[in-house]
């Protein structure tokens, strides 16, 4: 049987919107207020992308300051992943049009849709390219324009999400210079439409006016269900890792930010301190596919990463479906 190539992060790059959205904005706009929305959730404010900006556009800035943190040309790539749930347009594939943006002539490219777990799958299915030796050097970009399927007049779902793009280019340890991959996992139970679902604009519900009067394009959330599956689901990823490597081993965990008061939980049923968590839901909301590789991108930036610790990415969302990632730094 032929042994895995060893392969690693190469580049990291993350890129969010000027305009700002204040809890104090939301007040005017929905019945909520900022003490309501911070004890809730822990979000002060959200990126949200301005009228000519798409969800491709994002992407290609974020993918194009990964490469240059690689040090790597476009021409270098062989293929592009795209993890979103808010692309350009149905189809092509937005990932098709970030690659030929940025210029990788030679990649292919295509999107997952996974929502909020779209970047720890499009990890694990780049790291299947390289460990065989399909491909040697694969862009993953989460990219997200939420916004613009948040329903404003839903005060449960309009104060969690913001906008923004993160990538990530993955190539064999050698060349790497960065976190080694160690592995992961994905997961999922069934279609929980109830739970957290877009209902309409595909086969099920397509566009109508009925549609479109009945708000069906507009992101639908239970909470609470919501709520009980992430803290638990959670808690879970980060002690299947400590099992498998020990808690020593372990220097920071960089989770979906999916809501400040779920990690908190999922943390205290840990008995594992808040200070192991890098977090920027205060700033930025909940992104969904965009949510890791940002929060990994500043996470670096900051020095946050310990040489030759553990870095633990949960991320769990629609599906519902959850898994993570594991890097040695």
């Amino acid at each position: 049987m032929q042994s895995l190539i060893p392969m690693g992060l190469c580049g990291l790059g993350h890129y969010v919107p000027e305009k700002r959205l204040t809890n104090a904005e939301l007040e005017k706009m929905v019945d909520t207020s900022d003490d309501w929305i911070v004890q809730r959730t822990g979000i002060r404010e959200r990126r949200i992308a301005g009228p000519g900006e798409v969800t491709s556009k994002m992407g290609i800035l974020a993918a194009q300051r990964a490469l240059a943190d690689a040090k790597m040309s476009p021409e270098e790539l062989d293929l592009v992943i795209c993890c979103t749930v808010t692309g350009d347009q149905v189809f092509p594939a937005t990932a098709c049009r970030i690659g030929k943006d940025i210029g990788a002539k030679r990649a292919g490219g295509f999107d997952i849709a996974a929502a909020c777990s779209g970047f720890v799958f499009g990890s694990q299915v780049a790291a299947g390219f390289i460990r065989t030796g399909v491909y040697k050097n694969v862009l993953v970009v989460g990219a997200e324009i939420l916004s613009r399927i948040v329903d404003y007049s839903d005060r449960n779902t309009c104060v969690l999400f913001g906008d923004g793009a993160g990538a990530a280019i993955y190539t064999p340890l050698d060349r790497a210079g960065r976190g080694e991959f160690l592995g992961g996992s994905i997961q999922m139970e069934g279609a929980s439409e109830d739970v957290l679902a877009v209902p309409g604009g595909g086969s099920r519900f397509p566009a109508s006016h009925e549609s479109v009067d009945q708000r069906m394009h507009f992101m639908k959330m239970g909470g609470t269900k919501v709520f009980r599956f992430a803290v638990r689901v959670f808690a879970e990823l980060v002690q299947r890792t400590v099992d498998q490597y020990g808690l020593d081993e372990i220097g920071i965990i960089i989770p979906h930010q999916v809501n400040q008061r779920i990690i908190e939980s999922a943390m205290d049923s840990l008995s594992l301190p808040m200070e192991m968590v890098f977090s920027n839901i205060e700033r930025l909301g909940n992104t969904s596919a965009a949510s890791v590789p940002i929060a990994l991108s500043e996470a670096v930036a900051a020095g946050r990463l310990k040489k030759g610790k553990l870095a633990v990415m949960p991320a769990f969302g629609a599906g519902l479906a959850w898994g993570h990632l594991v890097l040695r730094w």
